[in-house]
C-alpha cells in the first residue's frame, strides 16, 4: 500500500471482511414498527401510494403530506411518498414496488442522507417494499450514531476529488464528534478511537455494522491530506483505474494509498491503523 519506485518491493495486500470491528450493542427500540402491509409487485409505484396511504389512513396514521419535498443544508433534494405523524413523531414513509437492484438501493440511502440532514433529521424513516428490503436500506434507515456519521459524508463524496472528500469529512466528523479537526498528525490516534466507538454495534440481523465508500474515503482522503500537508517532498493526489480505491498520493519518488489503508482499518480494526501508516510514511519520507 506503500512502496518507493526505482526500488524491488510489493503492495501490501489485505483481506476484505465484511465490515468494520463491532460489538452487539444494536439498539431494538431504534427499529420502525412493525406494520404488515402486502405490496403487490410491479404495480405503478403511485398507485401503490396512495393505495397504503389510506390503509395506514384506516390503521389510524395521521396523513400529514403525499410526496412531501425535503432538502438537506447542501441542496440535495428528495421526495418522500408519505408523510405522516404518529404519537407526535414525525414519520416518513418511502416505497418500492420494484425489485432491489444497486441503483434502487443507492437511491434509498441517498434520500435517507437528505432526510438526516434536512429540518426533519430526527424523524422517523420507513421502508415498505413489495420485495424483502435489504439489511443495508434497513440499517441506514435507522438513526444509530454509525448510519448518521456516514449518511452525512454520502451527498458529499467525489470519487476524483481527494480534497472536497477530505473536508467533507473533517467537517462532518468534526460536528459528529464536537472536534475542532485541523489536519494535524496527532488527530488521527483519536479519530481512529472515535470511529471503532462509534462502529462499535450490530445491524438488527446481528451483522457487522456496513461501511459505505463515503466513509472510506472520506477518512482515508483526509489522512492523505495530513500526509501531505506535514512531508517535505512535493505531493499530488492522482486518479488511477488498475489498483487501490481510485485516488493515490504522488510523491517523486514513492505512492501512498491511504484511501486503501483506511478500508483496511474500517474492515481489520487497529492493526491496520491509518494513524500508524501515515506517521510510517511521513519518517521515511523526510527522514
Amino acid at each position: 500500500m506503500f512502496w518507493r519506485r526505482r526500488e524491488q518491493g510489493t503492495s501490501g495486500a489485505t483481506t476484505r471482511v465484511s465490515g468494520p470491528l463491532a460489538e452487539p450493542g444494536w439498539d431494538q427500540s431504534d427499529l420502525p414498527p412493525l406494520r404488515t402491509i402486502e405490496l403487490e409487485r410491479g404495480v405503478p409505484r403511485a398507485a401503490s401510494i396512495s393505495r397504503i396511504a389510506e390503509e395506514l389512513g384506516r390503521r389510524g396514521e395521521e396523513i400529514v403530506e403525499l410526496f412531501k419535498e425535503v432538502v438537506s443544508p447542501t441542496g440535495a433534494r428528495a421526495v418522500l411518498p408519505i408523510h405522516l405523524r404518529r404519537g407526535g413523531e414525525e414519520v416518513f414513509v418511502e416505497v418500492e414496488t420494484g425489485a432491489w437492484e444497486t441503483k434502487t438501493v443507492n437511491g434509498v440511502l441517498r434520500t435517507a442522507a437528505v432526510l438526516r440532514g434536512s429540518e426533519y433529521s430526527g424523524a422517523a424513516f420507513e421502508v415498505l417494499g413489495a420485495y424483502p428490503v435489504p439489511d443495508l436500506v434497513r440499517y441506514f434507515s435507522g438513526r444509530s450514531p454509525a448510519a448518521s456519521l456516514q449518511l452525512r459524508l454520502l451527498l458529499r463524496e467525489d470519487p476524483r476529488d481527494a480534497s472536497l472528500n477530505a473536508d467533507a469529512f473533517r467537517e462532518a466528523a468534526g460536528s459528529h464528534w464536537n472536534m475542532d479537526l485541523n489536519y494535524d498528525p496527532g488527530e488521527l490516534s483519536s479519530i481512529e478511537e472515535l470511529l471503532l466507538s462509534t462502529m462499535n454495534e450490530r445491524t438488527e440481523s446481528g451483522a457487522r455494522v456496513p461501511v459505505l465508500d463515503a466513509l472510506v474515503r472520506g477518512y482515508g482522503c483526509y489522512a492523505g491530506e495530513v500526509l501531505c500537508r506535514h512531508t517535505t517532498p512535493h505531493s499530488s493526489w492522482r486518479l488511477v483505474i488498475d489498483w487501490g480505491e481510485g485516488l493515490v498520493v504522488e510523491f517523486p519518488d514513492a505512492t501512498a494509498d491511504p484511501i486503501g489503508k483506511a478500508r483496511a482499518f474500517l474492515e481489520n480494526g487497529p492493526e491496520d491503523s491509518v494513524a500508524y501508516y501515515v506517521s510510517y510514511v511521513a519518517q521515511e519520507l523526510n527522514g
